[in-house]
C-alpha cells in the first residue's frame, strides 16, 4: 500500500491537493496521513499570555485540530465515492519541516503532498520557503506540489525539464514511473536553449536520455530563452497544455537556479501544473 503524507492547513488549496491525490492513484489503496502543524499558531497566542494559560491553548489547539481533521476525512470521502483509501489524522505543535523530514525517515512514506496557497491568503504559507527547505532535505521522498485549487486533469502529458549537464535513469525514477505506466502518458523532455550549442558532456547526457526512453512515448524540446528559465518553462507548460512538471533535485543540479528564480514558486503562482520533485542522492 503506498504511503502518502499531506500536510494541511485547512485551506481550500490544501483540500485541492489532497482530493488530487486521491483521484490520482485512484486505482490502488492509499494510506494518507493528513498532517496539520499549529506551531505558528502557538508562538502567536503564548507570546501573550503566561504559561499557565499556554497550556490550554495547546489543548485547544490540538482539539480544534482533531475536529477540523474529521470534517475533512468526512467531506473527502463523500468526494471521491468508493475510492479504497484510508486516512489518518496527525496534529502537531512542532514546525512543519521538521515534522515533515522526522516523519518520511521514520514511516517510510512513498510521496509528500503540498498545496501552495494557505487559509490566510499569503503566497507562502505551504509555498516559498518552507517547500523549497522541505525539497532540499527530503531524501528518499519526492514532493507533489499541487498549485492553486486545480482541477484533476489525467498527466497524459508530463514535462521533464533538463539542462543535460547531469543523467539520471527516467526509467528507474518510481514516481514518474508509474504514472507514465499507469496512464500512458508521454514524456517530453524540455531544453532551454538550441541542440546545436551543447557541450559534448551534453549530446552524451542527451544520447543517454534518448536510450534509456525507447520504450516510453517521448519527445525532445529545445526552448528559445525567455526573460528566465522559468519563465521560458512556464510559456512551454502553458501553450503546450502540459498536465504534469518533473523535476530532479540533488545537489548539483540545474533546480537550484530554478529555485532561485524561482520555478517552483512561479509555478504556484502563474501555471496550474502541478510539481513533481524527485530527489536524488549524490
Amino acid at each position: 500500500m503506498k504511503k502518502i503524507l499531506l500536510p494541511t492547513d485547512f485551506s481550500k488549496n490544501a483540500y485541492a491537493a489532497l482530493f488530487y491525490i486521491a483521484k490520482l492513484f485512484n486505482d490502488e489503496a492509499l494510506q494518507i496521513t493528513i498532517l496539520h502543524s499549529f506551531g505558528e499558531e502557538i508562538d502567536k497566542l503564548t507570546s501573550r499570555v503566561d504559561i499557565g494559560r499556554s497550556d490550554n491553548i495547546i489543548e485547544k489547539l490540538y482539539s480544534q485540530s482533531e475536529e477540523d481533521g474529521k470534517q475533512l476525512m468526512h467531506k473527502i470521502k463523500l468526494d471521491t465515492g468508493k475510492l479504497p483509501h484510508s486516512y489518518h489524522m496527525v496534529s502537531t505543535p512542532a514546525q512543519l519541516s521538521q515534522v515533515i523530514n522526522k516523519m518520511v525517515a521514520n514511516e517510510g512514506y512513498d510521496l509528500v503532498v503540498m498545496g501552495t496557497k494557505g487559509r490566510t491568503g499569503a503566497e507562502d504559507v505551504l509555498m516559498g520557503s518552507t517547500t523549497v527547505n522541505i525539497t532540499k532535505s527530503l531524501e528518499g521522498c519526492p514532493l507533489l506540489i499541487i498549485p492553486r485549487e486545480v482541477d484533476f486533469v489525467i498527466p497524459s502529458n508530463i514535462t521533464f525539464a533538463s539542462d543535460y549537464n547531469d543523467f539520471f535513469q527516467l526509467s528507474k525514477l518510481k514516481p514518474l514511473l508509474q504514472l507514465v505506466r499507469q496512464y500512458n502518458s508521454t514524456i517530453h523532455m524540455a531544453h532551454v536553449g538550441k541542440k546545436n550549442e551543447l557541450t559534448e558532456k551534453q549530446l552524451y547526457n542527451l544520447e543517454q536520455f534518448e536510450n534509456d526512453l525507447t520504450e516510453f512515448d517521448t519527445e525532445f524540446h529545445w526552448l528559445q530563452k525567455k526573460e528566465n528559465i522559468s519563465k521560458t518553462l512556464h510559456n512551454f507548460i502553458d501553450e503546450e497544455q502540459m498536465d504534469l512538471l518533473a523535476l530532479v533535485y540533488h545537489k548539483h543540479a540545474f533546480i537550484k537556479q530554478l529555485f532561485r528564480e524561482p520555478v517552483v514558486s512561479r509555478v504556484g503562482k502563474h501555471a496550474h501544473t502541478p510539481t513533481l520533485v524527485i530527489p536524488i542522492k549524490n
